[in-house]
């Protein structure tokens, strides 16, 4: 084998090894997870949710992560190993652009859910907030274009936040920040 034809055996094997890094990578950063990979504390293998409506993003994305996880959420608080208390979501829309005329022609879509946990001993984390937002173009002319594109973000927004909520779950509990039973919150 010529020396010029071992340099550019060389030179294929590197773009080969570099393009399945890159692969490895990109698969690793967009999210993508294989079904009943992730597993949950046995402190969450059955949460009860209060404070979310069960036809919501939020709470079917929970649900959807959950089964993932072969954990569930439970209907019966007495059947829970924890409970997730949701205090407050709450979904604002506020403009963002407005242009010389006064016309609003982009607004923000900010999505919040506020909540703690209570662990099984009645103790509980403080009070957390899982917040997530995106911006999208208005025209008056195309009102109901900017309406389905509205739709479609704050669904996008409740499988984000459902998703964040379910990867916070899986966080470790900091014993240190727990707040006792009866104490204020």
């Amino acid at each position: 084998m010529t020396p010029a034809r071992q340099g550019l055996r060389a030179l294929s094997f590197c773009l080969a090894t570099a393009m399945a890094f890159g692969m490895v990578g990109s698969l690793a950063g967009c999210g993508y997870h294989l079904r009943g990979m992730t597993e949950v504390a046995p402190t969450f293998e059955r949460v009860h949710v209060s404070g979310l409506s069960r036809s919501g993003e939020v709470y079917r994305t929970l649900e959807q992560q959950f089964a993932n996880a072969n954990a569930q959420l439970v209907e019966d608080s007495r059947q829970a190993t924890a409970q997730l208390v949701v205090e407050d979501e709450s979904i604002e829309r506020r403009a963002s652009v407005v242009d010389p005329t006064a016309n609003v022609r982009q607004y923000e879509l900010r999505h919040e859910v506020t909540y703690h946990i209570e662990l099984p001993d009645g103790s509980r984390t403080p009070t957390q907030r899982i917040s997530q937002a995106r911006n999208y173009n208005y025209d008056a002319t195309g009102v109901l274009a900017s309406s389905s594109n509205e739709r479609q973000i704050r669904s996008e927004l409740g499988e984000l936040v459902g998703e964040l909520l379910f990867y916070r779950l899986l966080a470790p509990v900091d014993r240190d920040t727990l707040i006792a039973p009866g104490e204020g919150g």
